[in-house]
């Protein structure tokens, strides 16, 4: 299925520092799947940018807040899209495994936000294959996920809270700063927050038990690159949101 792939919110491609330490970071670990959020660019720049990247596919998603790439070894077997999120089906080539990734990139206001729980509530309710969830949510889930700013509210985090639960989502444990965005400022007026983040379901973890992320040291963005593991090797302990008590 999936062996290495990252999400970032790289805040537009066209800043010289991110795009070159993605390419650099591909060099490296030869991801099989990359999905970039905010790149603030045309779509049809989307094949300059596949080219440069070296991968053979690319997609857009209806709002062009959300670039995907990915291997041959994933045949596309459908796909949809909102302008907070794309469901990208695949099969793995040569083989019957059937996964699901959903890319995600919400937006700033929890009214909004509505839309996207039901959208990833309807996959949950519709789908029995393995599917991972990721990216910039624009929200946490609790008081630990902030440091700095005004108190955290129960009202701000629970509906993403609740979406989690009904989807019956597992977190994939992570390695790094527990924040994955910074609001740039210093002193007193500096905020840090775990936006950021992957997720798995039930059938997904049954089958790479093992994976998880880890949350690079931020550069030519606010946001944290994620760079995510799909192990299957060893026994790995679920963090499940239906477990824990908000």
């Amino acid at each position: 299925m999936i062996n290495k792939a990252i999400f970032w919110n790289i805040i537009s491609v066209r800043t010289q520092k991110a795009f070159e330490r993605l390419v650099d970071l591909h060099k490296t670990h030869q991801y099989s799947y990359i999905a970039l959020l905010e790149p603030f660019q045309s779509p049809s720049e989307l094949e300059m940018y596949r080219r440069k990247l070296g991968l053979p596919n690319a997609r857009t998603n209806s709002s062009v807040k959300i670039w995907v790439f990915w291997e041959d070894v994933w045949v596309k077997t459908g796909s949809t899209d909102t302008c907070q999120q794309i469901t990208m089906q695949y099969q793995l080539r040569g083989t019957e495994d059937k996964f699901t990734v959903i890319i995600v990139y919400a937006r700033c206001s929890a009214l909004e936000r509505l839309e996207l729980w039901k959208d990833l509530e309807n996959i949950a309710e519709h789908t029995k294959d393995p599917w991972l969830v990721g990216g910039d949510f624009n929200t946490i889930t609790g008081e630990s996920e902030k440091l700095g700013g005004l108190p955290v509210t129960h009202q701000e985090t629970a509906d993403f809270v609740s979406c989690a639960s009904a989807c019956s989502l597992n977190e994939l444990k992570f390695v790094g700063s527990s924040y994955t965005w910074w609001n740039g400022r210093i002193e007193n007026d500096c905020i840090f927050k775990r936006l950021d983040r992957v997720f798995g379901n039930n059938e997904f973890l049954q089958v790479l038990p093992n994976s998880e992320v880890h949350h690079l040291i931020r550069q030519g963005s606010d946001h944290t690159p994620l760079h995510v593991i799909c192990n299957a090797s060893q026994e790995h302990v679920v963090k499940s949101f239906r477990f824990l008590n908000f």
